[in-house]
């Protein structure tokens, strides 16, 4: 990997950075506009950045504090919290090698720890008592009451963006913005704090997070105070996003792919965490609900272009996955 196939210098016109506050806002058209960059984009990163999104920083910050004070405990503390049957909880180092990646013979687990969050079921909850499929309590420590109030500001936020963005990504489709609402009237989100390991010398086929696509429908990473997220053009270069504060890169993930018969490709990318210090993420991965039905859109399929994929539902897709790519799972099994 040279410098100049990893670099930003081409990133700003393969990534464009997306001004989204007057289609919030609800300008006349900034919909129809917003969702022709959008498609330029997926058409061939599959990477965009996402400014003036509306989330006060103050959530962002908050969740990384949080994220930062929880991986500096003990590891006993961490560990009384490791994850289970599903991903709610701790992950430490070396619990996942990404399997499914075809890119990369990925042989060695992530130099990372993670802490997954998702929605916050209480324990009386109907879903909860009636043992509904990756459904759960979250699994929060003790002794840190702010830790639960950050994590779960910023996750609120951040589904709420990205339903407000979900009609955009139907119109970059030639859809009618409502298309997706049926399938993400439940969505299945998930926040994944990180912290990745030192890494300043390479080392063979070892990455913060190996090569790979995301599985969910699209995802949004606040920016890093460090650089290690590298994204993988079609010609096989890798580029970093543009670092711009404040904005969240956002990229399109496997359902989106089958949603649009590959017209949006999952784009893959990697993490390397370079610098000798620890380096913090805080991805938000968007999917449809459970029971959502993933069929290729009428407007990405005609005679001469045939649907690639048979209908699949979400939680058939979630179950292989946990099973493929986390060790204590194969283990189980």
């Amino acid at each position: 990997m040279s410098q100049s196939a990893m670099g930003t210098d081409t990133a700003a016109g393969r990534i464009p950075v997306l001004d989204i506050g007057p289609m919030l806002a609800g300008v006349p058209g900034a919909m129809e506009n917003l969702a022709a960059r959008i498609a330029r984009s997926c058409e061939d990163t599959g990477f965009l950045v996402l400014a003036n999104h509306g989330i006060p920083q103050t959530l962002a910050d908050g969740c990384f504090a949080a994220a930062a004070d929880f991986f500096a405990l003990p590891d006993e503390e961490k560990l009384a919290l490791q994850v289970g049957e599903l991903n709610l909880g701790f992950l430490p180092t070396g619990a996942q090698v990404i399997r499914t990646s075809t890119i990369n013979h990925n042989t060695k687990p992530n130099l990372n720890e993670s802490f997954y969050i998702s929605r916050d079921y209480a324990a009386d909850d109907p879903d909860i008592l009636a043992g509904k499929p990756f459904i759960g309590l979250n699994r929060w420590p003790s002794g840190m009451p702010g830790f639960r109030a950050a994590t779960m500001a910023y996750y609120t936020a951040m589904q709420a963006l990205a339903q407000r963005m979900l009609p955009a990504f139907a119109v970059a489709l030639g859809l009618p913005p409502d298309y997706f609402a049926a399938d993400f009237a439940e969505p299945c989100c998930t926040l994944r704090l990180i912290r990745y390991q030192p890494q300043p010398e390479a080392e063979a086929n070892r990455f913060g997070f190996a090569p790979h696509i995301d599985t969910n429908f699209i995802t949004f990473l606040a920016q890093s105070a460090l650089p290690g997220l590298e994204v993988r053009t079609r010609e096989g270069d890798w580029l970093r996003p543009p670092a711009i504060p404040g904005t969240f890169v956002v990229n399109t993930a496997e359902m989106l792919g089958r949603y649009s018969n590959d017209r949006f490709a999952p784009t893959p990318h990697r993490v390397v965490n370079a610098s000798n210090q620890m380096r913090y993420a805080i991805p938000f991965f968007f999917g449809p609900g459970n029971d959502a039905v993933i069929k290729v859109v009428p407007s990405c399929t005609d005679a001469a272009n045939p649907p690639k994929y048979e209908p699949l539902r979400y939680l058939d897709h979630r179950r292989k996955l946990n099973r493929t790519n986390f060790a204590h799972r194969q283990q189980g099994a």
